[in-house]
């Protein structure tokens, strides 16, 4: 059953947008009387009645609709966005698909990027969510690393921070998780700042290394989500036994 995107799926009857009209009754030639799902991005899923197929507002009707359960584990990443903007873009569709409830793309002294249009990032979010089959979308935010700090620092969480020039040898992938909830920060193409690290350590965020090899930022991102959403498996499985 294809999965459509609405903000608010409160009311018994509501229409879809132009875009997910268009893509039900022209892409996909839904017509009256067909059963289609539709998600709010917050975890609600919903089985609907097509009623009216109409081109430019798509009439639905809920029959039925559930609530799926937040991750034991919530994932935090928090990046400093690349030039090329591109690269940030697959992360977040990437990111979703491994199931990350927040990004931050973070400001830091050596940041190629200081803009971030989250607008097009939502809608690439609502895609990648649509096409994963999933309905959670993450929080998505543009902040300045030290006010992330001050946000996060006295949180009682998880806190992780990759960068090149550490001494540790301490390895994400060995790392054991202790509450849940867990942000990891990765920096820009430049590294992260002298500054930016020690105020990092003061805060209480932990030194961890991606493996042995130099990453691109994107891909350290990346790296990092799938390493702590296997954790959280592993963690499911522990609670089970």
């Amino acid at each position: 059953m294809f999965l459509f995107y609405h903000d608010v799926i409160d009311n018994e009857l509501f229409t879809l947008s132009l875009e997910e009209s268009r893509h039900c009754v022209k892409a996909l030639r839904h017509k009256n009387g067909d059963l289609i799902q539709v998600t709010d991005g917050s975890g609600h899923l919903a089985t609907a009645e097509i009623v009216d197929a109409n081109l430019q507002q798509c009439l639905i009707r809920i029959i039925e609709r559930h609530l799926n359960p937040q991750r034991s584990l919530f994932l935090h990443i928090a990046v400093a966005p690349t030039k090329n903007i591109d690269r940030m873009e697959w992360l977040v569709e990437k990111a979703i698909e491994m199931g990350v409830e927040k990004i931050s793309f973070i400001q830091c002294d050596h940041s190629e990027r200081v803009h971030v249009d989250l607008n097009r990032m939502h809608r690439i979010a609502v895609s990648a969510m649509k096409q994963s089959q999933t309905t959670r979308i993450p929080e998505m935010e543009l902040i300045g690393l030290l006010q992330l700090f001050s946000q996060y620092g006295e949180e009682n969480c998880d806190k992780l921070i990759a960068w090149c020039d550490a001494d540790t040898q301490s390895q994400l992938i060995n790392y054991q998780i202790n509450t849940d909830k867990i942000i990891l920060l990765i920096g820009p193409e430049g590294d992260f700042s002298q500054r930016e690290t020690e105020i990092a350590f003061q805060k209480g965020f932990e030194s961890v290394k991606l493996g042995n090899r130099r990453l691109r930022t994107e891909t350290a991102a990346l790296y990092g989500c799938a390493i702590l959403a296997g954790k959280e498996l592993n963690i499911k499985k522990e609670i089970k036994l």
